[in-house]
């Protein structure tokens, strides 16, 4: 039975020298392409390198995948300071003992985070990268601890988001800018060229999300392909491509070609693509 869902190596090897490729790539994607410690950073570069390196590419993506990449690096950043706080930076960086405490005691509850995802990675190859930073919520009960300005020798919040934060995020944003084009009607030559409708129907996405229940900012994503001529859409998350052979059967999903066979079991009773676009038609 045909599907939609093809390995990295299949697409990779039916790639033409130069051809010209557009391909829209999801949060996910690009979190483990920037992030060298994410579980499937190796094969996001080696797959978008190779297509970079083989053809002429552009990679799509939108303004809510941007808001969704920066928000996790944002606490990466933020993690990685924060226990830089009570290692590396802790002699010439003064913070309160209540602030190294907390930070601490965080730092217990996400290694013990990171021991479950690991065994949980040994039964079934799935692996949260998140698990590697501090939640929102753990972040804001450490900055509580915090005064927000420097007083006397200890330092306070503002700076510490200066010191570990500011660049870093700004500098992340430049590169994710020149790495990707963003898809919005209002480019002329997208709207041109690679649009299929006037006007993005948002509501769509509405109906995209209650059909499989995904997350609302992933429904949107795939409601933007929908208004779009391009085929592939590249992703590593699991409700993407459950709703891609939902929703989307007649764009084509990327992924590793090591979760091809756990979505068999799954999605086994689905209508095959072909028989999809022949009813629609």
């Amino acid at each position: 039975m045909a599907t939609n869902r093809v390995g990295f190596k299949k697409f990779l090897k039916d790639l033409k020298e130069n051809e010209e490729v557009h391909l829209i790539i999801d949060s996910n994607i690009l979190i483990a392409y920037f992030d060298e410690v994410h579980s499937d950073h190796e094969d996001a570069v080696e797959f978008l390198n190779q297509i970079d390196n083989k053809t002429k590419a552009t990679f799509f993506t939108t303004v809510t995948t941007k808001s969704e990449f920066l928000d996790y690096h944002r606490k990466r950043f933020l993690t990685e300071g924060l226990i830089g706080l009570v290692r590396e930076f802790k002699e010439t960086i003064k913070i309160s003992t209540k602030s190294k405490v907390k930070i601490q005691n965080t730092l217990t509850l996400r290694d013990n985070r990171l021991r479950k995802e690991e065994k949980k990675f040994s039964e079934t190859q799935e692996f949260n990268s998140k698990a590697n930073y501090f939640t929102d919520n753990e972040i804001k009960e450490i900055k509580r601890t915090f005064r927000a300005r420097d007083v006397h020798d200890e330092t306070g919040w503002l700076k510490i988001c200066s010191v570990f934060l500011g660049k870093k995020l700004a500098g992340l944003e430049r590169s994710l800018d020149e790495f990707c084009e963003y898809l919005t009607t209002r480019n002329k030559v997208q709207k041109e060229n690679i649009f299929t409708v006037k006007e993005v129907d948002w509501k769509k996405a509405t109906s995209i999300s209650s059909e499989t229940g995904m997350g609302y900012s992933d429904s949107m994503i795939l409601n933007m392909a929908l208004s779009t001529n391009i085929e592939n859409i590249a992703t590593l998350d699991f409700d993407v491509i459950y709703a891609g052979a939902v929703s989307a059967s007649n764009k084509t999903i990327l992924l590793p070609d090591h979760r091809i066979s756990s979505f068999k079991q799954i999605l086994k009773k689905l209508p095959s693509v072909n028989a999809e676009l022949k009813r629609k038609s």
